[in-house]
């Protein structure tokens, strides 16, 4: 929320015409990273802080039932599996949304309800970033005040949920810290 709170009041800035579409380019992109970065940093933080969610993932993630070693070498990778985890998911890309959505639901137990706004919104972000606001036909994606606070709206309504859903991990969590 706190890289969130300073979007309204960019919104409300007078900037010329010429740059207002510029704004809103960079604006619709900075809300879905910060969703992605929340994602993100959320799942890492609560699987790499609980040894109940680490074996959840590792039993549920199909990249991790590939793996293959010998007798010899269970004692090394159980001691370094925290580590493992911890690189799976920092090279993970948060935005691909079927490959998180089932993470969420395996390890987490957070179903994600109707998010096509958000993979849509992932699909326009990615123009602003690789094309400056622009799809791959060269046609200006429709971005206006008012989709980036409907956006903003939509992100501060899924992070309220999984902070519900989250809760119980993240107070056991504490609890086993404190």
């Amino acid at each position: 929320m706190k890289h969130l709170s300073s979007i309204d009041t960019l919104l409300e800035v007078e900037v010329p015409s010429s740059a207002q579409f510029s704004l809103l380019v960079m604006l619709h992109g900075y809300v879905v990273s910060a969703i992605e970065g929340y994602l993100a940093g959320v799942f890492i933080h609560l699987v790499t802080s609980s040894d109940d969610l680490t074996r959840k993932l590792v039993e549920s993630d199909p990249e991790f039932s590939k793996q293959k070693f010998t007798l010899k070498e269970i004692y090394e990778k159980q001691s370094t599996l925290k580590v493992t985890v911890s690189k799976y998911l920092k090279g993970l890309i948060f935005h691909d949304l079927k490959k998180i959505k089932p993470m969420y639901k395996a390890v987490l137990g957070h179903d994600f309800q109707n998010i096509s706004w958000l993979f849509e919104a992932v699909i326009i972000r990615h123009d602003c970033v690789h094309r400056a606001g622009y799809d791959k036909d060269g046609n200006k994606v429709s971005l206006s005040n008012e989709s980036i606070v409907n956006l903003l709206g939509d992100v501060t309504d899924l992070s309220y949920e999984i902070e519900e859903t989250i809760k119980p991990h993240a107070d056991i969590i504490a609890s086993s810290n404190g």
